[in-house]
């Protein structure tokens, strides 16, 4: 019997921020809603910092991973979404942390629409240091 396809597929575009990407990966193995639900894609743009091996090793959870030449971050999320099962697509980048209900909530705002588009507010996860960019972009999306 064929497995359930996820609804939704989150796609982490990464370039040498192993340090980072880690937790990231641990945070969406504490998501509030089983793992069926979704499915990790994990896109190595040309990371050269031990990135492969731990993805080959295995993560804190199920997950697909892809690598390519360094295209920077479009062009990597693309090819997570050409490797996407999901019916919607969540696009997380290699620095932020999902709170637990991030999946949950993120569904909670499609419903049952196939035209709508979510996004919320990017918090600071403690102990780690954001660029004044982020906290621009932070401001922006609350």
């Amino acid at each position: 019997m064929k497995p359930a396809e996820p609804r939704i597929s989150v796609v982490i575009p990464t370039f040498n921020r192993l340090d980072r990407l880690r937790l990231v990966l641990d945070a969406f193995a504490r998501q509030t809603v089983s793992r069926e639900t979704f499915e990790v894609i994990v896109v190595s743009d040309g990371s050269t910092d031990g990135t492969h091996a731990f993805l080959e090793s295995g993560a804190p959870l199920p997950l697909r991973w892809a690598q390519q030449e360094n295209s920077g971050p479009a062009v990597a999320r693309n090819h997570g979404v050409s490797l996407a099962r999901g019916t919607y697509v969540l696009f997380v980048d290699d620095d932020v942390v999902a709170s637990p209900s991030l999946i949950e909530r993120h569904l909670l705002g499609h419903g049952d629409s196939l035209s709508t588009i979510v996004i919320g507010p990017m918090l600071n996860a403690d102990g780690f240091p954001y660029s004044p960019w982020v906290a621009w972009e932070q401001a922006m999306l609350y």
